[in-house]
């Protein structure tokens, strides 16, 4: 313990803010087109969003901070020397290629890395490691047997077939016999059909855990088929921030404009008026000052979980609640774990990372954390921790995490522990990302419920769309979308 406390003296460390607290609005406008409860990618997008469609707006943000469960964490290697720095993300990692984000990065010129959507991968206590020059179809016909090989393309063509039938779904918005079967098991029994090795079996459920934070038997088939969009074929690519994902936040926010955001404030209610307006009443966080903003629209990006603790009036539907009520989360925990550069020996195989890799275990996925700074005397491991491990973890003190994070380490690389010198732990990420339970689906009619505009509030956040950081972009452009469309109406 003393050799951690040391080393923490020595390692300076700070959340990047993307802007100073004072440069955001110190009095929100009285009216505004939109009014957005929540500055995380989601209300940050809609503004983008709103301002394409020339329409004004204001963020209300209940924390000192933009940018939601995203952050990115700068640690000073050196006191002496501020330019010796690792910044290192505390939040999620990447973007896959067909995420909306994907093109905002574009427009915003920000510099990417870009991989495809395979790891290497511990199956049956056994590290199968990715070739550099290899896809996911390469890597699979690599470790899997010709048996085994066969086995899983079957499984593939079903689960493509699947996927083009959710697109028809989409557009259709009706559920078909077929649909309502997938959602009235869980998305291991529809694989256990296919009667799939074990291997192959694990590869598929290790996969996809990670991608949405809990368990596969606790999820709908239909909602397992859609998260699995990402590994068909070759697999998909998968976009990380050079510098963190908060250079995205920071840019976001100087595209939409520092003035129409509100730091630590509080909303509490939404009231329709009979003239069609909404009075968004809020109380500010430092000074306990309540008032309210008049809008045309509200859009709500919090958690759905915590949408009822804001008071609606007229009240929001009952199937609305439902629905809220019935849908389960994903548990994310974030690990950095600062080791020598000496460490780096264990991950590397002839000259080449072995990184990312998914370790089934209390470790998540092993990032390189400080992929971008070869030259720095240390390394930073960043642990994707979830389902039931970051559930526990939540609950568990610092420092049995670390002796457990020690002895997995070992166990996957032994004598590994010794080259750590610290770690940082993030409880950022309880009931991070959204899930569908059996007879629950994304696509069903509470789903629906919840994307239906009512009394001028717009329901957003990546929990109203999926298990990724797509929902959020995805539900950003929706109700932006339906805002358009429904004010045109009014005119």
């Amino acid at each position: 313990m003393r050799h951690q406390l040391g080393f923490l003296l020595l390692v300076l460390f700070s959340f990047i803010h993307p802007n100073k607290a004072s440069a955001y609005a110190s009095k929100p406008p009285e009216s505004v087109d939109v009014l957005i409860i929540g500055a995380g990618l989601s209300g940050l997008s809609s503004s983008f969003f709103l301002k394409e469609k020339d329409l004004s707006y204001h963020i209300l943000e209940l924390t000192p901070r933009v940018g939601g469960r995203v952050r990115t964490v700068r640690y000073r290697i050196d006191p002496t020397n501020p330019s010796e720095e690792l910044a290192v993300d505390a939040g999620m990692e990447e973007y896959w290629e067909s995420n909306p984000a994907v093109e905002i990065l574009k427009k915003l010129k920000l510099k990417t890395t870009s991989d495809i959507a395979a790891s290497s991968i511990v199956l049956d206590g056994k590290l199968q490691v990715l070739g550099k020059e290899e896809n996911s179809a390469d890597f699979r016909k690599r470790i899997f047997s010709k048996s085994e090989l066969v086995a899983y393309q079957r499984f593939e063509k079903a689960l493509i077939e699947q996927l083009h039938a959710i697109e028809h779904l989409k557009q259709q918005k009706i559920l078909t016999p077929k649909a309502k079967e997938l959602i009235a098991i869980s998305f291991s029994k529809w694989v256990e059909g296919f009667k799939l090795s074990k291997k192959v079996s694990d590869w598929i459920r290790i996969s996809l855990e990670c991608e949405i934070g809990t368990s596969w038997d606790a999820i709908s088939a239909l909602d397992g088929i859609a998260e699995m969009h990402i590994f068909p074929g070759i697999g998909e690519k998968s976009y990380r921030v050079i510098g963190g994902n908060e250079k995205f936040i920071s840019s976001l926010v100087d595209a939409i404009g520092e003035n129409n955001i509100s730091l630590n404030k509080s909303v509490a209610r939404v009231v329709r008026k009979a003239n069609g307006e909404s009075w968004v009443y809020f109380e500010d966080m430092v000074t306990s000052q309540s008032t309210f903003i008049k809008a045309k629209a509200v859009i709500s990006t919090v958690p759905l979980f915590k949408l009822f603790e804001i008071q609606f009036e007229p009240t929001l539907s009952s199937l609305k609640r439902d629905a809220v009520d019935s849908q389960s989360q994903g548990d994310y925990f974030k690990i950095h774990v600062f080791v020598n550069k000496e460490a780096e020996k264990f991950w590397t195989q002839k000259g080449e990372s072995t990184l990312p890799i998914l370790s089934d275990s209390e470790l998540g996925v092993i990032y390189d954390g400080s992929l971008l700074q070869e030259k720095s005397k240390m390394k930073i491991l960043s642990l994707l921790v979830s389902g039931s491990y970051a559930s526990t973890f939540s609950y568990l003190n610092y420092d049995s995490i670390r002796e457990t994070v020690k002895k997995h380490f070992d166990s996957l690389w032994p004598g590994f522990s010794k080259n750590i010198t610290g770690m940082e732990m993030f409880r950022l990420h309880p009931k991070a990302i959204a899930a569908w339970p059996v007879g629950r689906s994304r696509f069903d009619e509470q789903s629906a419920e919840i994307r239906r505009p009512e009394n001028g509030v717009y329901i957003a956040g990546d929990f109203t769309e999926s298990s990724h950081s797509d929902g959020a972009f995805i539900s950003a452009k929706r109700a932006v979308n339906q805002i358009t469309e429904d004010l045109k109406g009014k005119e």
